[in-house]
């Protein structure tokens, strides 16, 4: 830094800033290339004294005087071999001095000459406002210049005097932020002695930012168009004078405004001063830093403002002539550029062309450049072929590390969910307190392994059952605490009076022994489960009663069961304070529903039914606080729960092992119509022996129970309260494949082929009737049926192991 101080009094000293400020010239190789200094130019150096920055370079090229400059060596030969000079200006006698000194041991005098002035008063100096200089330049001076406010608009229309027609203004100074470190220890020490106001008074710096420096220049003064300004944080350490040269030199007027003359009170505070600075400012390998930060700007004067007066010819004139120099400029390097390519190839061809020519003699004929020296390989380590190949696989990076880590995070959570603890509350008297509701068929492998599981955990469950035949299939299971709840779903009466009988049971108190302190139990869920049984045929082959059979036993029964069961559900059972709502579950299969193949329509339609009326029940049962969670349904291995004589004739019959989902077998279209086998028979088999058909993946054992008996207790006791819940194989994937895989790769996957030729039209009488007649001819055993008289579908016992969760 240096000064342009208004007072009169030399607070400077060039010997003490050789030794404490030295770095503030050598930071400046980056104003100087804004600069551009050619050796015609007629420049004016604002605050020259400390760096002296022409001349310096002459001394430390030509002479043995070091002033520790390393500014650009060039400037200084540049201005000697040209018409140009450099005319310093600075506020400090001993600064001008030194730089007088300089000029004359590099021999400088007449190319550069010095004088004494006040730059805030830069208007007062005629000989400087002739519009002569062609550049005006000043480097870390303008942060001392700028300090008093009133003078800040005169210093700008100073510079902008002073530059010639097309000149340029380059600075360099502290900008916003710099040094705050110094700035803040500052005032800290020395407000407490003056006070805070007074120690901003004398304070000596003024720091601005890129927007005020803009805003002064192009409205404020106007005349100016700011080029380039930016501002930047640039790290210094501190010169050989450390922390207490610099504050000494640059702070000593907030040192001086101390009252009266007692030197031993102005030591204090400096030391005060330096002791902060130097725990603040330290580096941990030694020496100081200060957190210097520049402003630096380009500025051109507006010649429209310059030359207001002018007419609108004079002005165009005058743009195209001040337009000249940069074009000349431009075209003479590209075509300098162009030719010095061209002649160096021509050159290197001639110079080939003569060394390979044996007409040539050997006195003068070029010697053949030498050859390439040979690329040695370098071993590199297993670190850097790691780094170089995933520079060269970016993307099969990002796809390793994020598979990688999903795989990490899944199996985190996998097994931080198996470690969790799973059982239902108990009273103090050892007895069970939660029941669940299982609506589902006993038959079903899925409600027996259901039921068994949550009994286990220590849950009172109670499956809901319509005949005598489901009872004894409940009490087989031979467990104290899985009980029959009958209710005759297609008897309204019967239906509410089963519900009413069993809320007062709920409300009632209860015992685990005789005579034993009595306890409340609560429902803590209803668990809908549908009939998952559903065949495989072409649409065109089911009758109509089959649809109406099956809506009413897989649709509209799981319906009225959920609604015989509303009113216990949205009724408050026991105290209020300790009252919290069942959940509601209900059970889907996904696979088919998310991909709706050919052939699947009983599935497909009775399924996405059900998901929607699920939709329904949530949305109403949501403002009541009753959640409600839908279940999309995977495979799952079900060989625990299936007899041993199924599982060995699935053996045998080549479908594997029960639970790894084996094809239907049997799959004998020979009793369909002929113009329905001709037209449906080839995809349909190719479709069910398919890897991807009637909710199985071939080769791929079903999903644990454990998984699904996790989900559904993580959702009765609250801690996953998720709307839908995908669960067992291929339930997650299937669901992907039907949002985004096109339906046409989808169907293809699965063996669907384009049928080319269709028969021809038959009669009524024909062997393809319509579906309507099936119940004419089919026999009441089951029989054969005669053709022509109705049309087949293909049995369920022929698809008995298509879907995971039939029991056989």
């Amino acid at each position: 830094m240096k000064a342009m101080a208004t007072e009169k009094k030399d607070n400077w000293s060039s010997e003490a800033y050789q030794h404490s400020a030295s770095f503030v010239p050598k930071l400046a190789t980056k104003v100087m290339q804004w600069l551009d200094p050619q050796k015609d130019d007629v420049i004016l150096d604002l605050g020259c004294g400390g760096d002296v920055f022409l001349f310096r370079f002459q001394v430390s090229t030509r002479t043995n005087i070091d002033l520790d400059g390393v500014l650009d060596v060039q400037i200084g030969e540049i201005l000697r071999q040209g018409k140009g000079s450099l005319h310093g200006v600075d506020g400090s006698p001993a600064m001008i001095e030194a730089s007088n000194k300089a000029a004359a041991e590099a021999g400088l005098q007449g190319k550069c000459t010095f004088e004494v002035v006040d730059a805030t008063q830069l208007t007062s100096y005629p000989a400087l406002q002739k519009q002569t200089f062609t550049k005006v330049f000043s480097n870390a001076a303008m942060h001392w210049i700028l300090r008093p406010e009133a003078t800040r608009e005169a210093f700008f229309q100073g510079v902008s005097a002073a530059l010639a027609p097309g000149g340029r203004f380059v600075f360099e100074m502290g900008g916003l932020g710099n040094c705050s470190e110094i700035r803040a220890a500052l005032l800290a020490v020395v407000g407490r002695r003056l006070g805070l106001a007074r120690t901003q008074e004398v304070d000596p710096w003024f720091f601005p930012d890129e927007v005020w420096m803009t805003e002064m220049l192009e409205q404020k003064v106007g005349g100016f168009e700011v080029e380039r300004i930016e501002r930047e944080w640039r790290p210094t350490t501190a010169d050989a004078g450390g922390v207490e040269g610099w504050v000494r030199l640059m702070a000593k007027q907030f040192f001086q405004a101390l009252p009266g003359d007692d030197e031993d009170e102005r030591e204090k505070c400096i030391r005060e001063v330096v002791d902060v600075l130097e725990v603040v400012c330290a580096k941990p390998g030694g020496g100081y830093m200060f957190s210097y930060v520049r402003l630096r700007a380009i500025a051109r004067p507006q010649i429209a403002t310059r030359y207001s007066n002018m007419s609108a010819d004079d002005q165009a004139f005058l743009d195209v002539l001040s337009s000249l120099p940069n074009d000349v400029k431009r075209y003479s390097t590209d075509v300098a550029d162009f030719i010095n390519d061209h002649v160096e190839e021509i050159a290197g061809r001639v110079r080939d062309l003569l060394a390979s020519s044996p007409y040539v003699p050997d006195m003068i004929r070029p010697r053949p450049p030498p050859p390439a020296p040979p690329v040695l390989p370098i071993p590199t380590s297993v670190l850097e072929r790691i780094q170089t190949w995933v520079s060269r696989h970016k993307l099969l990076t990002g796809v390793i590390i994020l598979a990688t880590g999903t795989i990490v995070y899944k199996t985190y959570r996998s097994s931080a969910n198996a470690r969790k603890s799973r059982r239902a509350r108990r009273a103090g008297n050892g007895g069970r307190m939660d029941v669940v509701v299982i609506a589902g068929s006993p038959s079903l492998p899925l409600t027996r392994s259901l039921s068994l599981d949550l009994e286990r955990k220590g849950f009172i469950v109670y499956i809901v059952c319509s005949g005598h035949e489901d009872e004894v299939m409940v009490q087989k299971l031979s467990r104290p605490d899985i009980q029959p709840l009958t209710i005759d779903i297609t008897d309204p009466p019967s239906a509410g009076s089963s519900i009413e009988r069993f809320a007062q049971y709920l409300q009632s108190a209860h015992s685990p022994i005789p005579k034993g302190k009595k306890h409340h139990i609560a429902l803590k869920g209803v668990i809908l489960i549908p009939s998952l049984n559903y065949q495989t045929s072409p649409i065109a082959t089911i009758p109509p009663s089959s649809f109406a059979d099956l809506f009413n036993t897989h649709l509209l029964q799981p319906i009225l069961t959920i609604q015989a069961f509303l009113p216990l559900l949205t009724a408050r059972l026991g105290s209020a304070e300790k009252f919290q709502p069942p959940k509601v579950l209900v059970f889907t299969p996904s696979i088919i529903s998310s991909i709706n193949p050919p052939f699947h329509a009983p599935e497909a339609t009775v399924c996405s039914a059900l998901s929607a009326f699920t939709e329904v029940l949530t949305a109403e049962l949501r403002p009541l606080a009753i959640p409600v969670t839908h279940f999309q349904l995977g495979t799952f291995d079900f060989s625990a729960f299936t007899p041993s004589w199924n599982h060995r004739g699935d053996q045998h019959s080549g479908g594997g092992q029960y639970g790894l989902l084996p094809p239907p077998e049997g799959l004998d279209t020979n009793a369909w119509p002929d113009s329905a086998r001709h037209a449906y028979g080839k995809n349909y088999i190719s479709q069910s022996g398919s890897a991807i058909s009637a909710g199985r993946i071939h080769g791929m054992k079903g999903s644990s129970l454990r998984d699904l008996h996790n989900a559904v207790f993580d959702v009765i006791d609250g801690s996953n309260t998720s709307g839908v819940v995908r669960i067992g194989l291929g339930a997650s994937v299937y669901g992907f494949v039907g949002r985004w895989v096109p339906r046409g790769l989808v169907a293809y996957m699965m063996g669907i082929r384009r049928v080319d030729e269709l028969t021809t039209w038959q009669s009524s009488a024909s062997s393809y009737n319509s579906p309507r007649s099936v119940s004419m001819g089919s026999s009441s055993d089951g029989g054969d049926v005669m053709a022509g008289e109705s049309f087949v579908a293909v049995p369920l016992e022929h698809v008995a192991d298509a879907h995971v969760w039939k029991e056989g």
